[in-house]
């Protein structure tokens, strides 16, 4: 067997990274949904609408909101700065365009009930943006970049798909930290029942513990597969799935603890979840040695089967009802679901359009 260079060499001669566009475009998704959730009842209230920029300090301030918008925009931040070249004037225009979005971002919120437009919320996310740039002007040092190339090397296969699969992948954790949702799942809960709806079968208890089961072992298996797909070596799948799957579990109980009351710890478990979750997993023992191309074929399958039960889903969310299982008080608690609600709606899409576009570059390639 002829003898390969050492891993350090390869990671020197790798392809430029090309995954700070796209760990940006996330994390202004992401911002952007935290920050206009619920995207409705839009109103002018006829106040001037540049008058906020200019309120004496402190307008409107709480802690707690201050220390969210510095945290939101850190990654905003470390995604612009790692874009340019130039390493300081990427910082410069990092951080003026963290302010700009921040200032867009609160114009926008005065059109909306229930936001209110803050000069120091500028403040924050500009702080936040600040700090990310720091962190990125650290990580583009040659030591860090080679080390991100040696990561990239060991463990992920070749191509943009795979980095970018991997920032999709961690925003997947984000539609795991609401206790109330079912894990893994994209399906609501039945809450607020009884609710009129139309079911196939006579027995419609049965109708909905089906349909959540499915849910749960299609998702567990579409995003096992999915993680498989990223992966440069067969061997390192058992262990990659087995780890994302138990953060996941761990994030969802963490999140449980500090957001549910006590009695309410385990809402978001319930038999039709463990079914469906050893279903999935049966699944995934069954198809993780496949070739790549049938896994990432089998994981489209999968994730837009889930997509579809989530659709036919016949209940509609209830917030109100969820209300009591929480301690958080209810504006935070309005924008922290609706954020893990929306991205548990369009991740599976992102998932399936990323490994259509592997599927894709298959073809034309062979």
């Amino acid at each position: 067997m002829p003898r390969l260079p050492p891993i350090r060499y390869l990671a020197r001669q790798a392809e430029p990274t090309r995954i700070s566009p796209f760990f940006f475009a996330v994390s202004l998704l992401l911002v952007l949904i935290v920050s206009l959730f619920p995207f409705s009842n839009w109103r002018f209230t006829g106040e001037p609408v540049f008058a906020f920029f200019s309120y004496p300090f402190p307008y409107y301030m709480t802690v707690f909101d201050n220390a969210v918008n510095v945290l939101a925009y850190i990654p905003l931040g470390l995604g612009l700065v790692l874009m340019f070249r130039n390493r300081w004037l990427a910082a410069i225009f990092a951080v003026i365009g963290c302010a700009l979005i921040s200032s867009s971002i609160e114009f926008t919120q005065q059109f909306l009930p229930g936001r209110i437009a803050s000069n120091v919320d500028i403040l924050s996310n500009t702080t936040g943006g600040a700090i990310g740039v720091m962190i990125g002007l650290v990580l583009r040092s040659r030591r860090w970049m080679q080390r991100w190339f040696i990561f990239r090397h060991e463990l992920l296969a070749p191509g943009r798909m795979m980095e970018w699969g991997l920032v999709w992948l961690v925003l997947w954790f984000v539609a795991q930290l609401d206790p109330t949702q079912p894990f893994l799942g994209v399906v609501v809960e039945a809450r607020g029942l009884p609710q009129p709806f139309v079911t196939p079968i006579a027995d419609a208890g049965l109708f909905l513990r089906v349909l959540e089961s499915s849910g749960m072992m299609l998702n567990l298996a579409g995003v096992g597969l999915f993680v498989s797909v990223l992966l440069a070596y067969g061997r390192d799948i058992p262990r990659a799935i087995a780890l994302v799957l138990s953060l996941a579990l761990l994030l969802k109980m963490t999140f449980a603890g500090m957001l549910l009351k006590p009695e309410q710890f385990f809402a978001w478990l319930n038999l039709n979840i463990v079914l469906g979750g050893l279903c999935g997993a049966l699944l995934l023992a069954i198809s993780w040695k496949l070739q790549r191309r049938y896994r990432a074929f089998l994981g489209v399958v999968c994730l837009s089967l889930a997509t579809v039960i989530s659709l036919v889903w016949p209940l509609s969310p209830q917030l109100v009802a969820t209300l009591p299982l929480f301690k958080w008080q209810y504006g935070h608690l309005l924008h922290f679901s609706g954020l893990a609600q929306i991205v548990g709606d369009i991740w599976p899409f992102g998932a399936i359009l990323l490994l259509l576009w592997y599927l894709l570059g298959r073809v034309t390639t062979d």
